[in-house]
């Protein structure tokens, strides 16, 4: 069920601020301009002379008998907003009942504020949400409660009659009389299918400048959106530029093929037309061939005791080369070998470790500054050929040190320790989380040591 919704406003000095906003001298951003034929503001009659809701509330305001003179902050008129939930409104409209829930909504105003104080009655249907202004000027007749100052002064002055009319907005929205606003409305919308709002809830009517401001600030976001629109259409429009002139450039290419395909279509009866000659020339130089073949298989059986004489003497010479070729190279090498003993010691060693570290799995860059006897941080898989599978490390570092027992060797470190105690320590953390007592693995290459 919905509600039946009453929010009462103060408005001071010349009220010309919510005269504007309700009679539409101004166009507030949330309001639809092709919509303000179906307002109403034909409930209240202004008295003869007065044009507008200002000098409405100000006629009333001189004619009330008022004896105190009105402070520049007083309140002068009470906007009373009455509506309730879009569907509902909607829903009166459709039943054709709106006309009559407004109409209701101004006589209770009038019973419960004074029909002398109700000045304007505006429905506005050019918003989200349809709804209805009272505005009323707060005249009463109440005796004002004093303050307590004045209970305790001394000096007294001539009072004045309780039943004097006076302007005061606090004396009508009291606790208990707002309270008593929203029972007696809520009864009087109840033919509508309204009721009463839940006593004592914490919601609270959205000010009329905040609603404005979210609406201005929902409005630049849509400006924004609005903005990325056009440069996203504008990036279509290039696309669909290129696109075309794309199109156009494989209609030129299209009609190009198809010349290529024509001229291709003539060559091809042409080599038709060739081939039929060069299939009669064939037959003729097989006839022909037929009578030479006693002669050329005479010929090819003395080509064939040619090539096999001339493969034999070619052996015969290949092997003397080879013998001549090894003893050479044998001596060269013999003499490059000494040399290199001679000269550079450290190379020998060197080539075993290198051969050793592309076949655990070092790349030949990695392999190069290792043998530079440089620092050489990896991460990865190694292979071991003593345990003959792979291990993983997230960073390891691997350098080739001098062995100090031994002159012109070298033993290569991983993480400090020997590479062939690194792979038995993998071994020995892989068994350990696989709950497995580890084996003495047998013993590797010994490198030439």
């Amino acid at each position: 069920m919905s509600y039946a919704v009453l929010h009462i406003m103060k408005a001071s000095s010349s009220c010309n601020a919510i005269a504007r906003h309700i009679e539409r001298s101004t166009q507030p951003d949330n309001a639809h301009p092709e919509l303000r034929h179906l307002n109403r503001d034909d409930f209240i009659k202004y008295p003869d002379g007065v044009d507008g809701l200002g000098e409405a509330i100000q006629h009333r305001l001189d004619h009330a008998g008022l004896t105190r003179k009105i402070g520049k902050n007083q309140v002068l008129a009470l906007n009373v907003l009455l509506s309730s939930d879009g569907d509902a409104l909607r829903r009166l409209a459709e039943e054709g009942r709106l006309n009559d829930w407004a109409e209701s909504s101004v006589r209770w105003a009038k019973e419960t504020f004074g029909e002398e104080n109700v000045v304007g009655a505006h429905l506005h249907m050019d918003e989200q949400t349809p709804h209805l202004h009272v505005t009323v000027v707060p005249i009463v007749t109440t005796e004002r409660k004093k303050k307590a100052s004045e209970a305790k002064a001394r000096k007294h002055y001539r009072t004045k009659s309780g039943n004097a009319p006076r302007l005061s907005a606090d004396s009508i929205m009291t606790r208990e009389n707002l309270t008593h606003f929203q029972d007696t409305y809520a009864e009087a919308m109840e033919r509508f299918g309204l009721e009463r709002g839940i006593r004592g809830s914490e919601a609270r009517h959205v000010d009329q400048h905040e609603y404005y401001r979210k609406c201005q600030i929902e409005k630049n976001g849509l400006e924004q959106d609005v903005a990325k629109l056009s440069t996203q259409k504008k990036k279509l429009s290039r696309e669909k530029t290129a696109l075309e002139s794309d199109n156009r450039k494989l209609e030129v290419d299209n009609r190009y093929l198809e010349g290529k395909h024509e001229l291709y279509k003539e060559t091809n009866e042409r080599l038709k037309t060739d081939c039929e000659t060069l299939t009669r020339t064939k037959r003729e130089l097989i006839a022909t061939n037929n009578t030479l073949v006693p002669e050329v298989t005479q010929l090819v059986e003395t080509h064939d005791r040619l090539v096999s004489a001339k493969t034999k003497l070619s052996k015969e010479v290949e092997s003397l080369e080879l013998r001549k070729m090894r003893s050479a190279v044998d001596t060269d090498l013999a003499q490059y070998k000494a040399e290199i003993e001679r000269y550079c010691p450290d190379v020998p060693d060197l080539i075993v470790w290198g051969r050793y570290c592309t076949h655990i799995g070092f790349p030949d860059q990695m392999t190069q500054r290792i043998l530079a006897q440089q620092s050489v941080g990896f991460s990865g898989k190694l292979y071991s050929p003593e345990h003959e599978q792979s291990f993983s490390t997230e960073h390891s570092d691997a350098k080739l040190e001098r062995d100090p027992k031994e002159k012109h060797r070298f033993i290569l470190t991983i993480d400090g320790v020997s590479v062939f105690q690194w792979f038995r320590n993998k071994a020995k953390e892989l068994l350990a989380k696989l709950g497995i007592k580890p084996k003495e693995p047998k013993r590797g290459p010994s490198l030439g040591r």
